[in-house]
């Protein structure tokens, strides 16, 4: 059984996954922090952060906060303490030093003690989905991610946040599922001359029933048979009209559907180990449409139908940095293709990771792996 001696700053996962690699095992985890140069104590967030990790990780590791605190730019004394600490631990071939969290001299300097005592660094890629090892050698090895036990509720866990509500794909009814599926295949045929002209009726809330007037190309009708038998909707043939009989089922049409199916979009592509969807955290307003968590990553989705203001990239963003910041990956989705120039220009500029619109929704599973490097 292995010590592990980490450094704390504003992102947990760096000091999450190493302890959580798949074949790891640590007895024992000591955080440094660093310190205010004016008041000699750690700054809030910072033992905010260590007490976290604690209430995350004790049931793995024991896990010490160091009674010594750093200063960040203070290459030697930050080498000095955790020399310390190395030589206070016994069997050095047992240490590890994890240089990944911290500012950039605490990093150096963590790495100088670790070499000078002859003991292994490691640091945590979660950019490359990798550990990487140096050794007092010289030499260096990396290995791949593979963290056992990180679900959605552990990571927001180790953020401070706690899982209020959510629900999993297996929670959906089968048959909403197979909704979602058919308009998002089926999205150029159905969504701007029949889906969209019913959304308006339904945003009305004249109904229900709603009814839509349609006068079917072949393939439209191929479609609209679909969903007829599998029960969204009824066909009026003497009216030639599109009927949906009742709040649920406008609800889904209006919006529902997005996020069913790029929910199941990632459950299907087999990258993501935990899928959650309309996640909402204790005592923080806001609801995240879809959260899902691969190898010590989360990937935040915010699912809309046909709005004209885009104000959810706002509490999209909100969620991101509450989340892990540049370590949370965070994207957009509409059924409609309006306004795509002014709502990419908006992604662009609060550097969110991405948006689909209408028929991209499609490859919304496979692009998001491979952005994040696990497809």
């Amino acid at each position: 059984m292995k010590t592990m001696i980490a450094l704390v700053s504003d992102q947990r996962m760096q000091n999450v996954i190493p302890v959580l690699q798949k074949g790891a095992q640590y007895r024992e985890l000591i955080l440094v922090l660093s310190k205010e140069r004016s008041t000699g104590k750690p700054l809030e967030r910072y033992k905010n952060s260590a007490n976290d990790l604690k209430a995350v990780l004790d049931a793995y590791v024991e896990v010490t906060p160091s009674d010594t605190y750093v200063d960040p730019y203070d290459i030697g004394e930050i080498r000095q303490v955790i020399d310390s600490l190395i030589h206070g631990r016994g069997e050095q071939e047992s240490i590890v030093v994890n240089i990944s969290g911290g500012t950039k001299p605490m990093a150096i300097g963590a790495f100088q003690a670790a070499q000078s005592a002859g003991v292994k660094s490691v640091y945590t890629n979660t950019e490359d989905g990798e550990l990487i090892w140096l050794f007092p050698d010289g030499s260096v090895r990396s290995e791949p991610i593979q963290v056992v036990g990180l679900d959605v509720s552990l990571y927001i866990r180790a953020y401070g946040e706690t899982v209020d509500r959510s629900r999993t794909v297996a929670d959906l009814d089968p048959k909403e599922i197979e909704w979602a599926k058919v308009i998002a295949e089926n999205h150029e045929i159905l969504y701007k001359k029949i889906i969209n002209p019913l959304n308006s009726r339904i945003r009305e809330g004249d109904g229900p029933p709603f009814r839509r007037k349609v006068a079917p190309t072949r393939r439209q009708r191929a479609a609209i048979q679909h969903l007829v038998e599998a029960g969204l909707w009824s066909w009026d043939d003497d009216e030639g009209e599109i009927v949906v009989a009742d709040w649920p089922s406008a609800n889904f049409l209006n919006g529902l559907w997005v996020e069913i199916y790029a929910a199941v979009q990632l459950q299907e592509t087999g990258c993501f180990d935990y899928v959650r969807l309309n996640v909402t955290l204790e005592d923080v307003e806001g609801e995240m449409d879809v959260v899902a968590v691969s190898n010590g990553r989360i990937v935040l989705i915010e699912c809309k139908s046909n709005v004209k203001r885009s104000v959810q990239l706002n509490k999209l963003d909100a969620f991101r940095r509450r989340l892990g910041g540049p370590y949370a990956h965070a994207y957009y989705t509409r059924a409609s293709s309006a306004y795509a120039r002014q709502i990419r220009s908006q992604v662009a500029k609060i550097r969110l990771n991405g948006v689909f619109f209408g028929p991209e929704l499609r490859k919304l599973g496979d692009v998001i792996a491979r952005n994040m490097g696990i497809a």
